[in-house]
C-alpha cells in the first residue's frame, strides 16, 4: 500500500474529525482534464471504487488519495508546429517571426494541440495517523509531498503541519551504525548503502547487495563521506531504505508479517491491506525516530512522540 513515507507532523492546535476532513475534500474532488488543460488534480476515493468516500478512516488511521493527470505534450511536437507557424508567416509577410512573436506561436501551438494529447494518471496516497499526530505522503521525493500538502490545505485550510525533524541528523546517525556495526534496537543493516562527499564534486560510492561491515566502506567514512542512503529492516518484519533527508523508501513487508492469514476477500482486501500497513508502520515510524534521538521540536528541544491524542484516534476524531 506504501512505497514511500515523508513524515510530516501535525500542529497540536488543529481539530477535525473524520467528517468534517471529508466534507472538505468534496470541494477539491478530482475531475479529468479539459480539452486545453494541461494538468488536474484532485482527490479521488482511497478504495478505487468510485462512489465510494474520499477518506477512508481505518481503526484510527485516515487514508486518502490524490489522483494527477496529465496531458502529454512532447516539447518536440511543439516546436515542430511552432517552426510550421512560423514558416508559414515567413512565406506570406517575407519576414521571420522575432522572438516575442515566436513565444506568442509557441501558447498558441500548445492550445491548439492540447486536445489531442494523451493523458496519465498517477495516484498519491496521504495517511494521517491521528494518535500519533502525524501526517504521512506516499511520495518519491519531498518536493512532490509539498505539492500534495499545498492542495491538501487548499481544501482543509485549517490544517497546519511541519516536516518532522529528528534531534539527530539521519547522515550523522546512519555513518555511525556503519562504523560501529550497532544499529538502534529492534533495526538492523541490510546490504545497500550509499556514501557522499560533501565537497563540490560530491563524489558518490554506492554498495549495493554488498557485506557493509568492510574496512573500505569505514575508509570512506572517515575519510569525509556521509551515508545518503541505507537499507535496513525492522522486527524482520519490514525493510526499507533511510535517506539523509529522513524519508522511508522502498517500503517492504516480509513473509512473517503475512503468516498465519488467509488470502481476503476481494471485498475486503483494501481493509486487510490497510489495517496491516499502517498497524505495522505506526510501530516502525516512532521507533526510527527514536532511533534518530528523538524529535527536535521548534524550539530545540528532543521530544519524543506523544500519544495522548489515542482516544480521539478510536472515536474517529483527531485534536491534534
Amino acid at each position: 500500500m506504501f512505497k514511500n513515507l515523508i513524515i510530516y507532523r501535525m500542529a497540536k492546535d488543529w481539530a477535525s474529525t473524520a467528517d468534517a476532513m471529508q466534507d472538505a475534500l468534496e470541494t477539491e474532488r478530482f475531475t479529468p482534464c479539459g480539452a486545453t488543460q494541461a494538468l488536474s488534480a484532485g482527490w479521488v476515493p482511497p478504495r478505487g471504487e468510485p462512489g465510494a468516500p474520499l477518506l477512508e478512516n481505518i481503526d484510527g488511521h485516515w487514508l486518502l488519495s490524490l489522483c494527477i493527470e496529465k496531458r502529454l505534450l512532447p516539447s518536440s511536437v511543439v516546436r515542430d508546429r511552432v517552426a510550421e507557424m512560423a514558416d508559414a508567416i515567413e512565406r506570406e509577410s517575407g519576414r521571420r517571426p522575432g522572438k516575442k512573436q515566436q513565444r506568442d506561436l509557441k501558447e498558441q501551438a500548445v492550445i491548439e494541440l492540447l486536445p489531442r494529447a494523451f493523458t496519465r494518471q498517477s495516484l498519491l496516497r496521504v495517511w494521517i495517523a491521528p494518535a500519533l499526530g502525524l501526517l504521512m505522503v506516499d511520495a518519491p521525493s519531498i518536493g512532490k509531498a509539498d505539492d500534495v500538502i499545498t492542495l491538501l490545505v487548499r481544501a482543509a485550510s485549517s490544517i497546519n503541519m511541519h516536516l518532522l525533524q529528528t534531534a539527530e541528523s539521519p547522515a550523522a546517525c546512519m555513518a555511525a551504525w556503519l562504523m560501529d556495526g550497532v544499529p538502534p534496537a529492534d533495526f538492523v543493516l541490510d546490504r545497500d548503502c550509499e556514501v557522499k562527499a560533501a565537497d563540490e564534486m560530491k563524489a558518490a560510492v554506492r554498495y549495493a547487495r554488498h557485506n557493509l561491515d568492510i574496512d573500505e566502506l569505514k575508509g570512506h567514512l572517515t575519510a569525509g563521506k556521509m551515508p545518503t542512503r541505507l537499507a535496513m529492516t525492522w522486527k524482520e518484519r519490514v525493510s526499507f531504505t533511510l535517506t539523509d533527508a529522513l524519508t522511508v523508501k522502498g517500503i517492504e513487508f516480509l513473509d512473517i508479517v503475512f503468516d498465519g492469514r488467509t488470502k481476503p476477500a476481494k471485498d475486503e482486501a483494501f481493509d486487510v491491506d490497510a489495517a496491516i500497513a499502517t498497524g505495522e508502520l505506526a510501530q516502525l515510524i516512532p521507533a526510527l525516530i527514536e532511533g534518530l534521538g528523538g524529535e527536535l521540536d521548534f524550539i530545540g528541544q528532543s521530544t519524543k512522540i506523544a500519544a495522548e491524542h489515542a482516544p480521539a484516534a478510536q472515536s474517529g476524531e483527531a485534536v491534534l
